[in-house]
């Protein structure tokens, strides 16, 4: 009994002990501005007790000395905190997750709840798009986005410095000038979604722009399917990436800055022969068809030992020009706030960016340049409770320089000339040439003046919302209109040099000068004017009558656009569309639109374009409902919408002329006068039509494990009918040419995957996500020339399918060349290509090309993967394409004196028959070898390390001494490995382009 008591008594005073030790915490949760966060969940890991933090972020809860609290949140990293004084009052910040799941997602002109979408959409956030450092938010989408294929087609922009011709809106002069398309500012980046060229709609208007500040954007949202993309009416076919601006949030000024330096460094380029190199292989071209040679054994020894530089130089003319690494610096400020009534949200952004030429000139810059500043302002203004007004400004400026001898033609020269052309001074300081290459490439980069480009681009949103409720409950309207301005214009200030070929004569030299030199021009340019005009409104009402939810919306716009003083496109849309859901398990949405654009004939410019889907919520049926709590959702979607892609070309349904000399002149008494005659330019198409599209979408959307893991499929079956194409059937006999017709058929079909899964241990935050697409395509009808072989019929491939012949690997013998089938004309010679005859007439010809390309479905995939800990966090993008092929010949010699590579040492001698990887050597182009064939088709396939960032966040109690509530420094690349099948060139960019660059970046964020 003494035991029991004394154990009873022991027992008490534990109690009382571990009370003495509980204490209550207060405290409140914050994000990463500082704004408080309602509806957190704060978990004790001792007391095991729990609170939820009020409106104003506070909380109270009941733990222990040394205790951890565990701060949970929707959409928000797990954070953890020691407490250990009951008198401090405990602050938690809390940052987004790497994939944001929010309940509802920007859509074409409205904001849906994610569980009424039966169509096929995807979204990024800004946590996303921040990690890429680059000039334009489109090298953040690569790998990021199933059904979305990117490749980069250059490594720097390309400048417009063309001036505009004179134009006659009658349709009489410079027809070239008229039905232009809209300015886009991407010019590096090639995006298709499900094989289609996409819409861009920024903040609802239709512009390509992609040189938005990442830092201001809220998410990109990519529409597929026709049910998504069907108020587009006449554009609906194409898909839709839209782009969301960071909207205003109440609260006192938020403010977000980030500064960041980038060092670039070219990737992908080629290794040229050096000057010995080049003359031993080309005097062995020359050998090869019988023709003098060259260089002579003297030659050899002076390349070799460079004891004559002015007389045998060689010069790498890729270290020459270009630098090992340049610098990119942006700088982004982003500032939000206001009260209830009236709330604003400003971005201000600044890129500068260096091209990697080298050179030097104290009177001007010779190197590439361009300098950004964009300013976006929201402004969100509640003037009642139920009328709302929405303000949005985007301006851009832009200033671009280059060197005068032009930044694309300096690229293209430093790929074709030799090492061992010319110097690039002589003796006295003056540029080499030669009669062959009279342009001095350095000459060309420091010493020709320079081209100025200035872009401006203004744009002005007006948004008006009312609600009806006081009226008829659930009733809404919407006006919206944009007014959009843009201007380009170029300042030409290039000047001549000449250059001079050096040489010595016993004890005379003597410099052969060719060109000139010529002052600086100092001409002004307009390159390009752009107006547009954007009118929406529309007028909707929801209700709710039990389980059942219904809304219904009429909706009219009108886009009309001018580009460089042209008659005006106006395209103009008129639709009905409803929803319905039961209980948020069944779902059906339908559209009807209809769509007119004022190019197409008169009575003939409006169409019918309509679409539908269907959902069924598996997820909220009780045979799953109570049997399997770890399905948390699991619906089956399907869609399908007539839809149509308005490519009509200028007013091709009228006929047009244009002015023209006749040749010979005619004669009057003994002299010849100019004589013009007006000429038809093309046969008018009196049926053109716009291009239909019949989308079919089915899908699947499912989380699973309390929505830590999201799994999307989609598969689509779109039919594309009445595509413009010239007709194959056409006869020259009439003098002019056919215009183009309602004439194909493709279809284009796939799968689509995409999968998140992100989870927590502790404190410990982590995330994975990846999607693979598989696209491919099928011509069903073209009306191609008349074939007399089915295997050079291109209906019934791929749409992209290169045709030419099927290289049978390369001659070995003198006999095999003699008995081998060869293009009309040409004798084969050991070391040539070896084509199939493949209708064994014995004549290489238009009736033995085929499919050399790639049949298979195209296949592309990313895969994203970040960690988060105590204030670190990394992640890492992977992004690789297969079943791909591109087709590259590589000419040695080029026309006839250019440069080639060392590659080409691998060609074809009697010594190395068939361990050659090169044709035989010949001076310039051949008939033979150069012809488009399977030997010079290139395995496409790669796979990159696109993107990855490391960044550390100060605590928070240290950066609110500051009074900041975020510092974090971080590092972040582009292309940071790549491995490719065929890696002589870049996979993505390659020809004689501004190479692709690998990009390490470094940066710090500051909130207050």
């Amino acid at each position: 009994m003494k035991r029991f008591l004394l154990l009873i008594i022991f027992a008490a005073c534990c109690c009382v002990k571990t009370m003495a030790q509980q204490f209550t915490v207060t405290g409140s949760v914050v994000d990463e501005y500082g704004r408080a966060l309602p509806g957190v969940t704060i978990q004790s890991k001792k007391t095991a007790t729990k609170a939820i933090s009020d409106n104003d972020g506070v909380f109270h809860i009941v733990a222990q000395r040394n205790d951890v609290l565990e701060f949970n949140y929707l959409n928000y990293k797990t954070n953890s905190i020691t407490v250990s004084d009951p008198s401090a009052i405990t602050i938690a910040k809390l940052t987004p997750n790497t994939f944001a799941m929010p309940d509802k997602t920007d859509v074409l002109y409205e904001i849906k709840d994610n569980q009424n979408i039966t169509g096929a959409v995807s979204s990024l956030y800004t946590s996303q798009l921040t990690t890429t450092p680059s000039t334009l938010y489109a090298y953040a989408l690569a790998g990021r986005v199933a059904g979305l294929y990117t490749q980069q087609n250059r490594g720097w922009q390309g400048a417009n410095t063309t001036a505009l011709g004179q134009i006659d809106v009658d349709g009489l002069f410079y027809p070239n000038q008229k039905g232009l398309t809209a300015p886009n500012d991407n010019t590096e980046i090639g995006m298709t979604l499900r094989g289609q060229s996409a819409v861009t709609i920024v903040d609802g208007v239709q512009r390509d722009i992609y040189t938005i500040d990442p830092e201001n954007i809220e998410s990109v949202t990519v529409l597929k399917d026709g049910l998504s993309t069907i108020l587009l009416g006449q554009r609906s076919s194409r898909g839709v990436i839209l782009v969301t601006t960071k909207k205003p949030v109440s609260g006192k000024p938020h403010i977000s800055l980030t500064a960041q330096t980038a060092i670039q460094e070219p990737i992908g380029l080629p290794d040229p022969l050096s000057a010995y190199e080049y003359a031993y292989l080309y005097n062995e071209a020359l050998s090869n068809e019988g023709r003098t040679l060259a260089y002579t054994e003297a030659d050899f020894q002076a390349y070799r030992n460079h004891s004559d530089p002015y007389g045998h130089p060689d010069v790498n003319w890729f270290k020459t020009i270009l630098k090992n690494s340049s610098t990119m610096s942006r700088y982004s400020l982003n500032v939000t706030g206001g009260g209830k009534a009236a709330r604003y949200a400003i971005g201000l952004g600044y890129l500068s960016d260096n091209a990697l030429f080298k050179g030097s000139n104290t009177d001007y810059s010779t190197n590439a340049t361009f300098k950004r500043y964009t300013v976006n302002s929201n402004i969100d203004v509640d003037v009642t409770k139920d009328f709302n007004v929405k303000l949005q400004m985007f301006a851009r400026v832009q200033e671009d320089n280059q060197p005068g001898g032009g930044t694309d033609a300096i690229i293209s020269q430093m790929y074709t000339t030799p090492n061992n052309a010319y110097p690039v001074f002589n003796p006295d300081g003056s540029f080499g040439g030669t009669q062959a290459f009279q342009k001095n490439l350095y000459a060309q980069l420091t010493q020709s003046g320079y081209i100025e480009g200035y872009t401006r681009d203004i744009s002005s949103n007006l948004e008006l919302n009312y609600k009806f409720d006081q009226f008829v409950p659930g009733l809404w309207a919407k006006l919206q209109s944009n007014i959009s301005v843009y201007a380009a214009n170029a300042t030409n200030r290039s000047a001549g040099v000449p250059s001079f070929k050096f040489s010595v004569s016993g004890n005379d030299t003597t410099y052969n000068r060719y060109g000139s030199f010529t002052d600086q021009v100092n001409a002004f340019a307009l390159t390009y004017s752009a107006q547009f005009w954007y009118l929406q409104g529309a007028i909707g009402y929801s209700r709710s009558i039990g389980k059942n939810n219904f809304t219904i919306k009429a909706f009219y716009d009108r886009n009309q656009s001018i580009f460089n003083y042209d008659l005006p496109k106006t395209l103009q849309n008129i639709a009905l569309a409803g929803s319905y859901d039961l209980a948020g398990k069944y779902f059906a949405e339908a559209a009807v639109n209809y769509s007119g654009q004022d190019y197409y004939p008169p009575g003939r410019q409006f169409g019918l374009f309509y679409a539908a889907g269907l959902g069924w919520n598996l997820a909220k049926e009780n045979f799953i409902k109570d049997n399997i709590n770890w399905i948390n959702n699991l619906k089956l979607r399907a869609s399908y919408g007539r839809t149509g892609n308005d490519n009509v070309g200028y007013f091709t349904w009228r006929e047009s002329y244009q002015l023209n000399v006749v040749i010979p002149t005619y004669p009057i008494g003994t002299n010849r006068a100019s004589q013009y005659v007006t000429q038809q330019s093309t046969l008018a198409n009196p049926n053109v039509t716009w291009e239909k599209g019949d989308k079919f979408n089915a899908g699947i959307d499912a989380a699973f494990f309390k929505n830590t893991f999201l799994l999307t499929v989609d598969y689509y079956n779109d039919r594309y009918t009445d595509l413009l194409q010239l007709r194959g059937k056409q006869s020259a006999m009439i003098g002019i040419s056919y215009p183009r017709e309602n004439l194909g058929i493709n279809r284009y079909y796939g799968v689509e995957v995409q999968a998140v899964y992100q989870n927590n241990i502790k404190d410990f935050n982590y995330a994975v996500s990846g999607n693979i697409s598989s696209q491919q395509s099928k011509v069903i009808f073209s009306d191609e020339i008349e074939q007399k072989y089915q295997w050079s019929k291109r209906t019934g491939q791929r749409v992209d399918v290169e045709f030419g012949y099927i290289a049978d690997d390369l001659i070995q013998t003198q006999q095999e060349a003699e008995t081998s089938a060869a293009p009309a004309g040409y004798t084969l010679q050991p070391g040539d290509i070896k084509y199939k005859d493949l209708n064994n007439d014995g004549i290489i010809n238009q009736y033995d090309q085929t499919a050399i390309g790639e049949t298979k479905p195209l296949l592309f995939y990313g895969a994203t993967a970040s960690i988060s800990y105590k204030g670190f966090d990394i992640s890492v993008l992977l992004q690789g394409v297969a079943n791909r092929k591109y087709l590259l010949i590589d000419n040695s010699f080029g026309s006839g004196t250019q440069q080639a590579y060392t590659y080409i040492v691998g060609r074809w001698t009697p010594e190395t028959g068939a361990a050659s990887a090169f044709p035989r050597l010949t001076p310039g182009s051949n008939a033979n070898n150069g012809l488009w064939s399977t030997y010079w088709v290139r395995n496409g396939n790669y796979f990159r390390l696109k993107n990855a960032e490391i960044g550390y966040s100060l605590p928070y109690k240290l950066v609110s001494r500051l009074r900041m509530t975020q510092i974090r420094v971080f590092a972040n690349g582009l292309n940071l490995f790549t491995r490719a099948a065929f890696n002589r060139v870049d996979p993505e960019v390659y020809g004689q382009v501004y190479p692709n660059q690998r990009i390490v970046n470094f940066g710090v964020n500051v909130k207050f």
